[in-house]
């Protein structure tokens, strides 16, 4: 499978992701996996303008990146999927999409009840989206930047 990185981090496509990540794993595919992006034209291109040179920018709705990983049907290249939240990468998984580990960034949605760590904070329904992925046994792992420790968010999650 071409997939290099899974991300989830509400801001997408930003300095940490096109400079830290994308590099780091030798990425020349972001994947964005959005609803909200798909459908506006104006966002997918504001993303584009933040792609560094020789990296290219797919942008996917979730019911889209979900026959993808039913039939395992991805872009060409090595891919770094960048998803906004843990409820579409749930859904992800539940289509068949098999992953060791998940690299996290910042997470906020409105209506966030549940500081997880400083960067993650979860909605009842994130939050039970985050417990199903560790259920499956996938290492959510905490860490801005390449060169930062990680911290593993399993943890915390199983606390509540």
């Amino acid at each position: 499978m071409p997939i290099e990185l899974v991300r989830v981090d509400h801001r997408l496509v930003h300095g940490q992701v096109t400079m830290g990540w994308s590099r780091a794993v030798g990425a020349d595919v972001l994947l964005v996996i959005s609803d909200r992006v798909a459908a506006s034209p104006f966002d997918t291109s504001l993303m584009e303008m933040a792609v560094p040179p020789g990296v290219r920018l797919v942008v996917w709705s979730v019911d889209h990146a979900r026959q993808a990983a039913a039939d395992g049907t991805w872009p060409d290249g090595k891919i770094l999927v960048l998803v906004a939240n843990p409820i579409d990468l749930e859904r992800l998984v539940a289509a068949g999409l098999t992953l060791n580990e998940v690299n996290i960034g910042g997470v906020r949605s409105d209506g966030a009840r549940h500081k997880l760590t400083k960067e993650v904070h979860a909605t009842d329904d994130e939050l039970v989206a985050w417990k199903t992925l560790a259920d499956h046994g996938i290492r959510l792992s905490v860490q801005w930047l390449p060169a930062q420790k990680r911290k593993l968010l399993n943890d915390e999650i199983t606390k509540r």
